[in-house]
């Protein structure tokens, strides 16, 4: 499948399941049930709380194709396609071949789900290449976001997406030559040359991006 196919099937899913939140407000009542664990990380508006959460959780849902297309457009053009490409047929994989406990959600809930495990695998990806290398795959920060949508999700449910990223990134660099050292220094080196540099800027501060403020700050 294409990045354009991609983005294509992952918009009609959107769609349908705003036209089902529209009718159903599943997630408006998710985030109501939850919404007093989440004021204790982020810092929440006085006024209109749940809706501005709402509208949060769509965006977090509709970056992740740009993410995805934006990395696949790094490794194109830095010659590394041998290291992107995996990477974003795993997290493509969580959002249109979702595991059989994401299926039992519905709407926008399976989404967040589903974009949740793709934002877990990139940020285990990232620690990963930091444990490696000392630099991430994508210099983005997103651990605020998902520590947000980790706390809607809730418990027990959320550390079983947690337990199945970590397999999945453990597949993903078992035995692949391509994640070693040199060839990371190279797509890093490439990434920060003047061609692509418009996509790591993009790439700096995912929680700054969406309007999102720890409330410890």
């Amino acid at each position: 499948m294409t990045q354009m196919e991609f983005a294509t099937e992952f918009e009609a899913n959107l769609q349908a399941a705003l036209i089902k939140e529209q009718n159903h407000a599943l997630l408006n009542k998710k985030i109501e049930q939850r919404q007093h664990d989440i004021a204790r990380i982020i810092a929440l508006p006085d006024t209109g709380a749940t809706e501005s959460l709402v509208q949060y959780v769509i965006d977090y849902i509709r970056y992740l194709p740009t993410l995805l297309n934006d990395l696949h457009e790094a490794g194109q053009q830095t010659g590394m396609t041998a290291i992107t490409t995996p990477v974003i047929a795993a997290a493509s994989e969580f959002l249109l071949a979702p595991p059989a406990e994401v299926e039992e959600e519905t709407g926008l809930i399976a989404l967040m789900d589903e974009a949740y495990l793709a934002f877990r695998l990139l940020e285990e990806v990232n620690e990963s290449c930091l444990h490696r290398i000392g630099q991430p795959l994508i210099p983005l920060d997103m651990c605020l976001s998902n520590i947000m949508i980790h706390t809607l999700i809730d418990e027990p449910f959320a550390n079983q997406l947690d337990a199945m990223v970590e397999l999945r990134v453990e597949r993903l660099f078992e035995k692949r030559t391509e994640y070693k050292e040199s060839g990371f220094e190279q797509f890093m080196q490439r990434l920060n040359n003047a061609d692509v540099m418009n996509l790591s800027q993009r790439w700096s501060c995912f929680s700054s991006q969406l309007g999102l403020q720890s409330a410890f700050v």
